[in-house]
């Protein structure tokens, strides 16, 4: 049956980082399972004067109090996926752009990354059902990511009682953007860490792999590691998929049919009016996936 676990995206008609609620009043309506609540560094001009922080830090406690709304009586059927810090450039309040640092070698910088992200969750009221990464530079290498992922699990393990699944996103312009890199990050993490290989994964972006692959792109995805993609960020360049897109929609949605279980998709669009067609693109392509079947005889 078509059908997906829908991820409300992170819309900018939300307000600073807002909170869980405000979200989840987007997203019920649409049918979805989780909302997206954002967690990366400090990011703007703002954020900085709200904070006294440096663009391109980590948060904290005091920060997140400052950025973050703290809802009560959250009903016990909302989940949320945490999308951390995306390493993309951003202007300081000089105009200096500035691109904050993803050390996944560095366990000391891991263990202060796990921290911040277990302080917003406390201030948030409950864990994250998923946790997104993104991979940074190539000088993190696929065992240093795949240390990270587990060391995120065993803390949130520590500190709330639950296995949050935890992604990571391939990027074009970063250590994990081609298909092939994806099998290697694949084949370390179940060689090094096997025991968390139902806990983690990847989430795709098809997006961002056509910009990697091109003209070799329907060869890539049909070698991906299909037990690795966890979930799906549908988009064209953060505007609303159609099928005039270059990205060969109907093979892609023909990938995420054909895996076990319901897919988690996001579609990653940032305007509240683009949500729901973009929900109904996916749905209808996923219809379009499923096989057809003759009628028995009569």
């Amino acid at each position: 049956m078509p059908g997906a676990d829908y991820i409300y995206p992170n819309v900018t008609e939300v307000a600073r980082r807002g909170g869980l609620l405000e979200r989840w009043h987007l997203a019920e309506p649409l049918g979805c399972t989780y909302v997206e609540i954002p967690a990366d560094f400090i990011k703007n001009r703002t954020e900085v004067e709200r904070t006294g922080q440096e663009i391109g830090s980590m948060l904290t406690r005091s920060s997140i109090e400052h950025l973050y709304e703290q809802d009560r009586n959250l009903p016990g059927h909302l989940g949320y996926v945490m999308h951390t810090e995306a390493a993309i450039p951003r202007k300081d309040q000089h105009g200096r752009q500035v691109t904050a640092a993803l050390r996944w070698r560095d366990p000391e910088w891991v263990g202060a990354f796990s921290d911040m992200l277990l302080e917003i969750e406390d201030y948030l009221g409950i864990p994250p059902d998923i946790i997104e990464i993104h991979p940074g530079d190539r000088r993190n290498a696929h065992a240093d990511i795949v240390m990270a992922m587990h060391a995120l699990i065993v803390a949130h393990w520590d500190a709330f009682g639950v296995e949050p699944l935890v992604l990571v996103e391939n990027h074009a312009d970063q250590s994990i953007s081609t298909g092939s890199r994806m099998q290697a990050f694949w084949t370390v993490l179940k060689n090094n860490h096997p025991e968390i290989a139902g806990l983690a994964g990847i989430a795709l972006d098809p997006w961002h792999l056509y910009s990697a692959a091109r003209e070799e792109f329907l060869g890539v995805l049909g070698e991906l590691p299909a037990e690795a993609l966890r979930a799906f960020h549908i988009h064209n360049d953060l505007s609303p998929p159609s099928m005039g897109d270059a990205i060969p929609w109907r093979e892609v949605f023909r990938l995420v049919g054909s895996l076990p279980g319901t897919p988690c998709i996001k579609p990653l669009v940032y305007q509240r009016s683009r949500v729901p067609g973009a929900i109904a693109f996916c749905e209808e392509m996923l219809t379009a996936s499923q096989p057809a079947y003759a009628a028995p005889p009569a």
